[in-house]
C-alpha cells in the first residue's frame, strides 16, 4: 500500500484515492498524469479487490498503452497484463472481430487505412462517371470522416444534403464506399468507432453484457475525444458511471479530425455529480517556460482556469530569434545544436518542432551540412513503403480474400501477365454477377479473358489457395517467408546485386520479416491477423524508436505527449502559426494558440523560437510579421537575438542571401508581385517572386494545364484581359483566371 501512494502530491493521492462515480481530472502539461493512471488502477486492484480484466484503460497512442502496461507489471507482476488496455480502435477492434457479424462482416475483416479508403473512393467515383474537380477523393474521404465521426450515415448525409447538387454527389458516394467497404469485408478507421455504438442502439443484450464486461473505465487525454468516442463512453459506463476520465482543455489540438474540447469542459453536465481534481504541479518544465506557456494560452477563452508551477527554479529565459529568411533560420537552429553538441549535450536532446511538414527540408539540409544526426517522426513511414504495402496486400488477401483493394494491388506484382484489361473484365465480370473479385477469379473465361490469360489467372489462384492452406500450419514468421518465397516477391528484388534501389527494398522486406518475429515474441500465440490489426492501427509515434541518439523532427501535433531537454519551434509567423485559415474562425484560432502551448510545455531546460522574415511558399518568396502569439509572452520571459528588421541593401531588401538575391533578379522573365498575409489576415500586397512559365503549345478551352503553384487544372474560358488570360479549375475546387504566359498544357 505504501508503495503505491508514494511520492504523491497531496493533488495526486487525491486523484488514486477517489474511485467510485465520475472523475474528471485536469492535468496540466507535465503534471505526472501517468503515474496517476497507473497508480489509480494499481489501487483499484490492490484495495477494490476487482480483478484485471474488470478494468478498462483507454489511451489514444498504442506507445501510451504499452508504457502503463510496463509500469504496471513492474510495480503488481505479470497478472497486471490482464488489464483491458489500448487505444479506442484497438479496443473497439477486438469487440468488432467478436460482433460485427451482426452487421454482416465476418471476423477476418481487414482494417483500411487512408490510402486504401481513398482508393476505394477513387473506384466508386470512376464506376458513377463523377469526375468533377470540385469532389476528389482526399476531400470526400474527409467529407465521409467528418459524418461519422458526427454519426451520420449515409441515409441521414442524404437528407441534410436535401437539393444541393454537390452535397447530392457527395452524399450518393459516401453510401456506395460504404457498400462497397461491406463487400470487401472491410472497415476504415472511423468504422472502428461507429460501428460498436450502432451494434449497442441495434442490439441492447450486447450493450448490457458490455456494461457488465468492466466495473471502472479511466480513458487518458479525454480532451481528444469526439463525438462518437463520447457516445462509445457514455454507453459503456451507464450501469454504474464509474468512469475517470483524464485530460488538459488547454492541450485539445485535433479539431481538425474531429476531436471536440466540449467533451472535457462539460463532463460536469454530462456526468452525474462528479468530482472534479486539477493537477497543476509541473515536473518537466522551468519556472518561466511555465510562465510563457500560461501566458499564452490564458488568451483562450474556451477553457477551464489553471495555474501551472513547479519546484524547478526559474531556469533560463527563451530565446526569440528572427533570421533574414528560411535558410537563415534553419542554419542558426542547427549552428545552436551544433555549439551545444560540443558543450556535452546529445543529439536526442534535442525536438526540432514545426508546423508544416513542409518545412523540414531545409532544417534537415542545414543538420546535414553539419553531419549532426536526425530522425523525422511522420514522414515515410516504414509500413507505407511499396514493398511493405505490396507485402502486406499479400497477407491482407490471404486473410480476408473478400479485400478487393489488396488483391487488386499483388495480382500482377511480381508481373505475371494479368495486366490492366484483364482485370477490367474480371472485376465487370464480378459486379455483373454479384461476386467478389477473388470469387469473379475462378471463371475467368466466363469473364471474357483468352485461354492464355486465363491459364495466368488459375495459376495465381493456385499459388494463393496453396498459401492459406500452408499458413495454417506455419507460425507466424514463416508464415511471412513462405509467402515472400513462393509469391516471387522477393526474387524480384535479388536480380541485380548493384541495383541499390532493390538493395533498399530488400532490406525493408527483411525489416518487415522482422517485426513479425518480435510481435510473435512479444504476443505468445499471435496470429497472422493479430498482427496485420497491430500494424494497421499503429502511430508514427508508435514507430519512432526513442532510445535512438539522434535529434528529433516532427509537426507540433506528433510532439504532444513528449518532452525533451531543448526544444526548438520554427517557423513563428503570421500566416504559417497560426495558420492564415485560422484567422477566419475563433474556435480554430484558439486551437492555434494551444497547439502553440503544446510546443513551448514540451521544453524542460530551453526552449527557442525561430521565425523568418521571408519564407518561400507555395513557390514564392513571402514577407511576413512574427506570430502574433510571440506577443502574449511576457518581456521578462523571452531574450530576443538576431538583427533588426532592414530594408535597403540587395541582400536585405527582400531578406535574401547574396546568391538568392542574383538568382531571382536576373533579366530572365521572374517578375517580382507584392502579397502580404501578415497582419490580422489581410491580404494587403508586399513582396513575393512569381515565374512566368514559357508557353509551350496554344491552350484551348477544355485543355488541361499545369500552374508552378495551383498545380493541375481544367480550361473553363477565355477571358478578355490586356494579355491572353484564362479562368481555370484547379483541383480541390479552386477558380482562378491566370495569364496564359503562367500556363502550360500538359497531357
Amino acid at each position: 500500500m505504501s508503495q503505491l501512494l508514494e511520492n504523491l502530491n497531496n493533488k495526486q493521492l487525491e486523484a488514486v484515492l477517489t474511485t467510485d462515480g465520475p472523475l474528471l481530472i485536469f492535468a496540466g502539461a507535465g503534471s505526472g498524469k501517468t503515474r496517476v493512471l497507473v497508480r489509480k488502477i494499481a489501487y483499484l486492484l490492490e484495495q477494490k479487490k476487482t480483478v484485471p480484466d474488470r478494468i478498462l484503460a483507454v489511451t489514444f497512442t498504442n506507445k501510451a498503452a504499452g508504457e502503463m502496461r510496463d509500469r504496471l507489471i513492474q510495480m503488481l507482476g505479470p497478472d497486471a497484463s490482464r488489464v483491458s488496455m489500448g487505444t479506442f480502435h484497438s479496443i473497439n477492434a477486438r469487440f468488432l472481430r467478436k460482433e460485427a457479424h451482426r452487421l454482416g462482416y465476418t471476423r477476418d475483416f481487414t482494417i483500411y487505412d487512408t490510402a486504401d479508403s481513398v482508393q476505394v473512393i477513387r473506384d466508386v467515383m470512376q464506376e458513377h462517371g463523377i469526375n468533377s474537380v470540385s469532389l476528389t477523393p482526399n476531400g470526400l474521404k474527409y467529407y465521409i470522416s467528418d459524418c461519422k465521426q458526427q454519426m451520420i450515415l449515409p441515409d441521414r448525409a442524404a437528407e441534410l444534403a436535401g437539393s444541393d447538387f454537390l452535397g447530392e454527389k457527395k452524399a450518393k458516394i459516401y453510401a456506395a464506399y460504404q457498400n462497397r467497404l461491406r463487400t470487401n469485408n472491410a472497415m476504415d478507421f472511423d468504422d472502428l468507432l461507429i460501428l460498436p455504438v450502432i451494434i449497442f442502439e441495434a442490439f441492447p443484450e450486447v450493450l448490457r453484457l458490455i456494461q457488465y464486461r468492466w466495473d471502472y473505465v479511466l480513458v487518458d487525454e479525454y480532451q481528444d475525444t469526439n463525438h462518437v468516442q463520447f457516445l462509445f463512453l457514455k454507453a459503456v459506463t451507464g450501469r454504474h458511471n464509474n468512469i475517470c476520465v483524464v485530460g488538459d482543455d488547454d492541450q485539445s489540438i485535433y479539431g481538425w479530425r474531429g476531436a471536440d474540447i466540449r467533451n472535457i469542459l462539460d463532463f460536469e453536465s454530462v456526468f452525474p455529480k462528479p468530482k472534479i481534481i486539477k493537477l497543476e504541479q509541473n515536473y518537466r518544465s522551468t519556472g518561466l517556460i511555465l510562465k510563457a506557456a500560461s501566458s499564452v494560452v490564458s488568451n483562450n477563452r474556451n477553457r477551464k482556469e489553471k495555474i501551472l508551477w513547479t519546484e524547478a527554479g526559474e531556469g533560463e529565459k527563451l530565446v526569440f530569434f528572427e533570421a533574414e529568411n528560411d535558410r537563415g533560420e534553419a542554419d542558426y537552429i542547427a549552428g545552436t545544436i551544433f555549439e551545444a553538441l560540443g558543450k556535452g549535450k546529445k543529439n536526442k536532446d534535442f525536438a526540432i518542432l514545426y508546423r508544416t511538414n513542409a518545412q523540414s527540408r531545409l532544417l534537415e539540409e542545414a543538420l546535414l551540412n553539419r553531419q549532426i544526426r536526425y530522425v523525422i517522426i511522420g514522414g515515410t513511414r516504414f509500413y507505407e513503403r511499396k514493398e511493405i504495402r505490396d507485402i502486406m496486400a499479400y497477407l491482407k488477401t490471404l486473410v480476408n480474400p473478400s479485400d478487393a483493394v489488396s488483391l487488386k494491388r499483388i495480382i500482377n506484382e511480381p508481373a505475371r501477365g494479368i495486366g490492366k484489361t484483364s482485370l477490367e473484365r474480371l472485376e465487370t465480370f464480378a459486379s455483373e454477377t454479384h461476386r467478389t473479385l477473388w470469387e469473379a477469379l475462378q471463371y475467368p473465361e466466363d469473364a471474357g479473358l483468352g485461354s492464355a490469360s486465363a491459364k495466368r489467372v488459375q495459376a495465381f489462384l493456385a499459388l494463393m489457395t496453396g498459401l492459406q492452406k500452408r499458413l495454417s500450419t506455419l507460425t507466424l514468421t514463416e508464415g511471412v517467408q513462405e509467402v515472400l518465397e513462393r509469391s516471387g516477391y522477393k526474387a524480384q528484388y535479388e536480380t541485380d546485386d548493384n541495383n541499390e534501389e532493390f538493395k533498399d527494398r530488400l532490406a525493408n522486406i527483411e525489416e518487415f520479416v522482422n517485426s513479425a518475429g518480435q510481435f510473435e515474441f512479444m504476443n505468445e500465440g499471435a496470429s497472422l491477423e493479430d498482427f496485420l490489426q497491430d500494424i494497421s492501427l499503429m502511430t508514427d509515434v508508435d514507430q519512432w524508436e526513442d532510445g535512438s541518439n539522434a535529434v528529433v523532427l516532427m509537426t507540433l501535433h506528433s510532439a504532444k505527449g513528449l518532452e525533451f531537454p531543448i526544444v526548438f519551434i520554427a517557423g513563428l509567423e503570421d500566416g504559417l502559426f497560426p495558420l492564415e485559415r485560422s484567422r477566419e474562425n475563433d474556435d480554430e484560432f484558439e486551437e492555434e494558440r494551444r497547439l502553440f502551448y503544446v510546443g513551448i510545455t514540451r521544453a524542460m531546460e530551453n526552449c527557442y523560437l525561430t521565425c523568418a522574415r521571408t519564407r518561400m511558399r507555395y513557390g514564392r518568396w513571402i514577407l511576413s510579421n512574427p506570430s502574433p502569439f510571440l506577443e502574449e509572452i511576457p518581456n521578462d520571459c523571452v531574450e530576443k537575438t538576431g538583427g533588426k528588421r532592414k530594408m535597403k541593401t540587395k541582400d536585405l531588401l527582400f531578406g535574401l542571401s547574396e546568391d538568392d538575391f542574383d538568382r531571382f533578379s536576373q533579366p530572365s522573365g521572374y517578375k517580382k508581385t507584392l502579397t502580404d498575409s501578415r497582419k490580422t489576415g489581410s491580404n494587403k500586397k508586399i513582396q513575393s517572386f512569381s515565374t512566368p512559365v514559357p508557353e509551350k503549345q496554344s491552350i484551348r478551352i477544355g485543355d488541361t494545364v499545369m500552374h508552378k503553384v495551383f498545380g493541375k487544372g481544367k480550361v473553363l474560358a477565355a477571358v478578355k484581359s490586356s494579355q491572353p488570360a484564362f479562368k481555370i479549375a484547379f483541383q480541390g475546387g479552386v477558380v482562378k483566371t491566370i495569364a496564359s504566359k503562367f500556363l502550360y498544357p500538359v497531357d
